[in-house]
């Protein structure tokens, strides 16, 4: 007869970090837990998006950190004008078309007030450690919740295999009982019960397969992995896997080991010191601010139409009069044609660099902004960023109750698991010596097929549970080891 303990002793949890099957990375479709883990922080779609907020806060940081440099600008401006325009060398109006060009550079630097640059930097760079710790606490909650799925995924492995087992112990009775009715041995009713319950065991199998697909589909949709890719599931012994020892741990110990280590609470620090110069921030913006500033400008101008001399055409009234004695003669005055050709494209430029140096103008001074009433943003600014530390404050509190839920719930799982573990491990120590004997006595011919049925559902019940209960207490206490920062280990 085909016995369950050395199946039963395959399971749970290559726990990462430590060492690694031998061959697993070998082939592309074994995988243990650390390479999930591996995996899985590296292409996690959350972990993912953790690092873009913490790149993101990487050009944040940088940027305040050069808003404290003076600022630097060059402008261009090149166009034409047409009708009556401005002429910008001679600030005169003309109705001549010309090509013009202004060009200038000027600076701006803060004197007063500096210090609401210098606290949104140091704001932006507690932020970009918090964003850090921010992934650091992705990887950890992915690596925690692919070790639940494997784990979850190796109990329904273990349960297909308990129930093929019992499947082919069934279908071997079903067959030597079928002999012993045509010998005329044992009644009809013995092989109709057992091949009833072929077909229940039959259908028990296929469920139990199908369960572990989808399980195993379930990891694979966490490591962000295609559902149709060949996904093989490393089973290491359950035995060989180091578990510390229950008795030696103390659960507020652990807890506060994890306040130290856990990026999660490094997390919420590091906003709320982020919050507290937000509020240094904010509060500068109600004070005035100085600023002094330069500029350096030039101007072209070049007509569209070159001149090409002046001619006399005569004379004309220019509308006033002279008093020759009692007669008043009027005022003549030479009239001149100015005569203008289009330029070439070449001498749109003629004088450029004389016009640039004799245009060139300089300009220096300050600036002085004093708030006095912007609709009380600056106000209200102060007002969010007091919110924001006490926001804070409450994200830190409610983590570390959180994290002690976490940890006390970890310990107690454990140690019932354990409990449990032994008493199951009896159970099927029993189960399996009275499966024993009924087996012989219904050999025998002493015992209804019922009650030999009723025997192995016990013994199957037995097995399973006692391999629910230690996957459970070895998880717990890879939890419990995992918050003592020694990560996830085999």
């Amino acid at each position: 007869m085909i016995q369950l303990n050395s199946m039963i002793s395959r399971v749970l949890v290559g726990l990462f970090f430590c060492t690694a099957i031998t061959g697993a990375f070998g082939q592309d479709n074994k995988w243990d837990l650390r390479r999930c883990v591996d995996y899985g922080m590296k292409n996690n779609i959350s972990v993912r998006q953790a690092a873009i907020q913490a790149e993101q806060s990487v050009i944040d940081y940088q940027q305040s950190s050069l808003q404290k440099l003076p600022s630097l600008s060059y402008g261009l401006t090149h166009g034409f004008s047409f009708g009556r325009t401005l002429d910008r060398t001679t600030n005169v109006f003309t109705s001549r078309s010309a090509m013009f060009e202004q060009m200038s550079i000027s600076s701006n630097v803060l004197l007063f007030n500096f210090k609401s640059r210098k606290n949104t930097e140091a704001a932006n760079k507690l932020t970009l450690e918090a964003d850090k710790a921010a992934v650091d606490k992705a990887s950890n909650d992915i690596a925690l919740s692919i070790a639940q799925l494997y784990l979850r995924a190796l109990l329904s492995y273990e349960q297909v295999e308990i129930s093929r087992i019992v499947l082919e112990q069934t279908n071997a009775q079903s067959k030597n009982t079928r002999k012993l009715v045509d010998a005329g041995s044992l009644p009809e009713l013995n092989a109709a019960e057992l091949e009833a319950t072929v077909a229940r065991d039959s259908a028990t199998y296929v469920q139990a397969k199908s369960q572990s697909e989808l399980d195993k589909l379930s990891l694979k949709a966490l490591l962000n992995l295609p559902a149709d890719q060949a996904f093989e599931l490393v089973i290491p012994p359950v035995d060989k896997i180091p578990v510390d020892n229950l008795l030696e741990i103390r659960p507020e110990d652990v807890y506060q080991t994890a306040l130290a280590s856990q990026p999660q609470i490094r997390l919420n620090e590091l906003r709320r010191k982020a919050a507290e110069k937000g509020l240094l921030v904010a509060e500068a913006q109600m004070k005035p601010s100085v600023s002094a500033f330069g500029q350096l400008a030039t101007n072209f101008n070049q007509f569209l139409l070159k001149s090409t001399g002046v001619r006399y055409v005569g004379e004309q009234s220019t509308g006033a009069y002279i008093k020759q004695g009692t007669t008043q003669v009027p005022v003549y005055a030479p009239n001149f044609d100015v005569n203008f050709v289009d330029r070439k494209f070449g001498q749109y430029w003629d004088g450029y660099g004389r016009q640039l140096r004799d245009q060139f103008g300089q300009g220096l001074g300050l600036s002085i902004n004093v708030p006095i009433f912007n609709g009380g943003q600056a106000r209200g600014n102060m007002k969010r960023a007091r919110l924001d530390i006490k926001r804070s404050d409450l994200s830190i509190e409610r983590d570390k109750l959180q994290l002690k839920q976490d940890i006390y719930t970890a310990y107690y799982s454990a140690s019932g698991a354990f409990q449990t573990y032994l008493a199951r491990e009896k159970s099927v120590s029993t189960a399996q010596r009275s499966f024993d004997l009924a087996s012989r006595r219904y050999e025998l011919g002493v015992m209804q097929t019922i009650e030999w049925l009723n025997n192995q559902n016990n013994l199957t019940r037995a097995k399973v549970d006692k391999v629910v209960a230690q996957y459970e207490y070895v998880f717990r206490m890879k939890v419990l080891e995992f918050y003592k920062g020694q990560g996830l280990r085999l």
